[in-house]
C-alpha cells in the first residue's frame, strides 16, 4: 500500500492542485468567468491527458490511476455548479482523458520501459544466479567437510579392532591345548606298557 501511495503521490498533487486551483480563476463574477470553458475543456483535460501518459511511461498501464482527475473534478464540482449534466458529462470526460493517457503513455514510451524492464530483470537474474552459485559452492564445501569427517571418524573406528588384533591374548589362538594333552598321555601309557627290554 506504501508504494502505491508513493507511486501516486506527485501525479496526485499535481492534478488535485490544478482541478481545485485553476477553477477558483474563473468563478462568476470574476474577470475570467467568460473564459471558463477554457478551464474545463482544455486546462483540466490537458492535465488528466498529460499526467495519466507520463505516468504510464513511468509505471506502466494503471487503470487505477485513471479515476484520480475524476475524483479531484468530485471536489471542484462543489463549487463550479454541482451535480449539473455538464458536469456528469466532463466527469465521464476525464475518464476517458486518463485512460487515453494511459494508452499514449504506453504507445510513446512503452517500449523504453519495457527494454528499462527487461534490463532490471536480467540484472535480477545474474543476482540469482551469482547467489545460486555461491549457495551451490557453499554446499559442495560442506559436503567435502562433512565426507571427510566421517571419513575420519569411520578410519578411527575401524583402526581400533586392528589394534586390539595385534594385542590379542594367548586364549584367542586356534591352537587345541586338550588335544595336545591327550596326545601326551597316550604316549606315556603307551611308554609305560610297553615290555621293557631288561
Amino acid at each position: 500500500m506504501n508504494g502505491l501511495i508513493k507511486k501516486y503521490l506527485p501525479y496526485a498533487v499535481i492534478i488535485f492542485a490544478v482541478f481545485l486551483l485553476v477553477p477558483l480563476l474563473f468563478l462568476p463574477g470574476s474577470a475570467l468567468a467568460k473564459y471558463s470553458p477554457v478551464a474545463f475543456y482544455f486546462v483540466l483535460l490537458t492535465t488528466a491527458v498529460i499526467t495519466s501518459a507520463v505516468y504510464c511511461a513511468k509505471h506502466g498501464i494503471d487503470f487505477l490511476f485513471t479515476l484520480m482527475a475524476p475524483i479531484a473534478f468530485l471536489f471542484t464540482m462543489i463549487y463550479s455548479g454541482g451535480f449539473s449534466v455538464t458536469n456528469l458529462i466532463l466527469l465521464f470526460v476525464y475518464l476517458v482523458a486518463g485512460i487515453f493517457g494511459q494508452f499514449l503513455g504506453d504507445l510513446a514510451f512503452g517500449d523504453d520501459r519495457r527494454k528499462k524492464e527487461k534490463q532490471e530483470q536480467q540484472e535480477q537474474e545474474k543476482l540469482m544466479l551469482r547467489a545460486k552459485r555461491r549457495d551451490e559452492r557453499e554446499r559442495a564445501r560442506m559436503e567435502r567437510e562433512s565426507a571427510a569427517q566421517t571419513e575420519a571418524e569411520r578410519y578411527d573406528y575401524d583402526d581400533e579392532p586392528q589394534t586390539a588384533a595385534k594385542h590379542a591374548s594367548v586364549d584367542d589362538d586356534d591352537f587345541d591345548y586338550d588335544k595336545y594333552m591327550a596326545d601326551i598321555d597316550r604316549m606315556l601309557d603307551e611308554d609305560r606298557n610297553r615290555p621293557s627290554a631288561f
